[in-house]
């Protein structure tokens, strides 16, 4: 999910990678004695969002990004509710589109390294040295891991702590990230009857489908199956073109909206590709004077679309206290003390925020897969009827985003940022949600409906739904 930016009017097709081949020309990149140095290892949403955060803070930085092409083709994201509460609509448009202006609108190209593959990270005096596949080092203060859910800097971070302390809880946490669900993603161009700036959600037993109707009628969609076993790190399936294409050829014929089938955006997509859907919040955000960001720390499937927005709120929060800590420490650059102490505020401001949207994009993906009778109860007589409910939650998500808090706030607004903004919410979505769903069941039951009719919930057809 993506603002719009209005001001922003691209005038060149020419190639990002020819834009961006940089000059090496020394192997080792020092820094200044003075000078307080962030290095971004990975160059997509949550890394490029850092770059530009800490660039309007003034702290210099690099970003090292292993692909040689700052805008890979690879995927999308989640209608007018939204708009008019915030001032913004939720604006569709491709990943690699949204890769593409978060590069070109970067003033300083030289700091994008591109084709730097990490190989290893070391400590020494208050200076890390990053250096890559090329030969290439890089020495800098603090080290981001922007790199997703195969973290390479995760996999150090683990490595320094174990050393540190062998009973590191880093050793349990390396089962702790798993796959359940699978997901067919791509985009499409307009079909009849699916309407401009709608969404549609097909849930149906085991599979949802879920497009999103963007400019022009160019649909965004993706299909979310449950697995038939549960995958642990780092043994995750990889998938092809052609494991794609089988998969979405079984699923043609699942009727998603009215009359029209999955086949038929098939048939009409212009890309498309199937990806494991890990899920986890790491416990370990940071050691030394590494931490993590986005994917790497924390991942989760798409169905409420929050996993970029957590890593550009991460990107916020960093910055912040980055800012404050360098400002108040004057000329002097901060010690390995005063580093730790800003990394566990990073991780005490975000982990919480974090943790109650992983939890429910957990519940999400298995209540709209209908995985396990109470889900499949919920899904068939509840959801329905849910009104306005799934625009409630993502107002109040939105509302507690994190800002830069040393930048003011865009002229354009609207009246939800304060009216959903937290307050004193006593009760987790999760346990609100169930008890909003679970009343309408107790309901239907009280009024003489049999307990066994419920049962024909599992030849039903799809829950269908629009401007959600």
């Amino acid at each position: 999910m993506a603002p719009e930016i209005p001001t922003l009017k691209l005038t060149t097709h020419q190639s990002i990678r020819q834009l961006t081949i940089s000059n090496h020309l020394d192997t080792l990149y020092e820094m200044s004695e003075s000078q307080f140095r962030v290095i971004i290892i990975g160059g997509s949403i949550g890394g490029l969002t850092l770059a530009h955060c800490l660039h309007r803070a003034g702290i210099d930085h690099v970003v090292l990004e292993k692909s040689r092409d700052a805008a890979p083709s690879f995927s999308s994201s989640y209608p007018k509710i939204i708009n008019e509460r915030f001032g913004f609509p939720i604006a569709f448009l491709d990943r690699q589109k949204l890769l593409e202006i978060l590069y070109l609108r970067y003033p300083h190209h030289e700091k994008i390294r591109l084709g730097e593959k990490v190989t290893s990270i070391e400590n020494l005096d208050n200076i890390t040295t990053v250096t890559t596949e090329d030969g290439s080092s890089y020495q800098g203060n603090l080290v981001i891991g922007a790199d997703g859910v195969h973290s390479m800097v995760r996999q150090e971070i683990w490595r320094f702590s174990e050393e540190s302390n062998p009973s590191s809880r880093t050793v349990q946490e390396r089962s702790d990230l798993t796959a359940e669900f699978r997901c067919i993603f791509g985009i499409s161009s307009p079909i009849k009857g699916l309407n401009a700036g709608e969404q549609v959600n097909a849930i149906l037993n085991g599979v949802t489908i879920v497009t999103i109707h963007g400019k022009n009628g160019r649909l965004y969609w993706f299909v979310i199956q449950k697995l038939n076993q549960k995958y642990t790190y780092p043994h995750f399936p990889r998938y092809t073109k052609d494991d794609a294409r089988v998969a979405a050829e079984q699923l043609k014929h699942l009727r998603f909206h009215k009359h029209l089938t999955f086949g038929q955006l098939w048939e009409n997509r212009e890309t498309a590709s199937m990806t494991t859907l890990e899920e986890n919040t790491f416990k370990t955000w940071h050691h030394g004077r590494l931490a993590l960001l986005g994917d790497s720390v924390h991942k989760m499937t798409p169905n409420i679309g929050q996993g970029a927005n957590m890593a550009i709120e991460d990107a916020a929060a960093l910055t912040n206290l980055l800012r404050d800590l360098l400002a108040w420490g004057g000329t002097s650059l901060p010690s390995d003390t005063q580093i730790d102490t800003l990394l566990h505020q990073y991780r005490a401001i975000r982990h919480g925020r974090v943790y109650s949207i992983y939890r429910s994009s957990r519940f999400l993906v298995r209540f709209q897969a209908r995985d396990g009778l109470i889900n499949s109860l919920l899904s068939r007589y509840y959801a329905p009827h849910a009104g306005d409910l799934p625009a409630e939650m993502a107002s109040k998500t939105i509302a507690d985003g994190v800002m830069l808090n040393f930048l003011p706030p865009p002229k354009r607004s609207g009246a939800g940022w304060e009216k959903y903004r937290k307050k004193e919410r006593l009760w987790s979505w999760n346990i609100r949600i169930a008890v909003w769903m679970i009343l309408p069941l107790i309901a239907y039951t009280c009024i003489g409906k049999s307990f066994w009719g419920y049962f024909g919930l599992f030849n039903s057809g799809p829950f269908l739904s629009s401007n959600l």
